[in-house]
């Protein structure tokens, strides 16, 4: 498991199944839940980040 997507997402699911009391038989919903989570929090960050670059690029060259 190299994928830092896939670490964030396990990381995640394992608080979720924390958070409902270990209970068992739950882990393809905590999984689930987690991998939109995180690929929100992906999305938002590199919609940050094309926002900064962008303001950076602009800062840098004044027309």
């Amino acid at each position: 498991m190299n994928d830092p997507r896939e670490r964030r997402i396990t990381a995640r699911a394992f608080d979720l199944w924390q958070a409902e009391g270990s209970l068992e038989g739950r882990s393809l919903s905590h999984w689930l839940q987690a991998e939109k989570e995180v690929d929100e929090e992906i999305y938002e960050e590199s919609r940050k980040g094309k926002t900064e670059s962008v303001a950076l690029a602009g800062a840098e060259n004044p027309r």
